[in-house]
């Protein structure tokens, strides 16, 4: 999926850089983080990396707006724009099915 985020002014995402994280500047007011997922990366070819992130916890209330973005439930995620088989697509052919599985093992719910 890709994920557009506004943080404002609150800290506490995290994104791992040559193994270790590192905290993300803030977004303020006027600016978002675009978060582009492993399967988006790989079936654009790689062209713009997925990043590995987190939220770390914080001793105050934080508030975010976050928004995902992703393929239609059967929309065929086998290949990517190329044709290469996706690592998703050793699996899965739509992105239905890998979702399914993808959330029910994070243990959330797509809408």
């Amino acid at each position: 999926t890709v994920t557009v985020l506004s943080t404002f002014n609150n800290a506490g995402l995290e994104i791992l850089y040559k193994n270790q994280y590192r905290t993300v500047p803030v977004t303020g007011e006027n600016s978002f983080i675009v978060n582009i997922g492993k399967l988006v990366d790989d079936l654009i070819d790689n062209k713009v990396p997925a990043v590995r992130h987190r939220v770390a916890e914080v001793d105050f209330d934080r508030y975010s707006i976050t928004y995902f973005l992703g393929p239609q439930f059967d929309a065929n995620i086998a290949r990517s724009m190329s044709g290469k088989l996706t690592d998703a697509g050793q699996k899965y052919t739509i992105f239905g099915e890998w979702i399914k599985d993808y959330l029910g093992a994070i243990e959330l719910f797509y809408y």
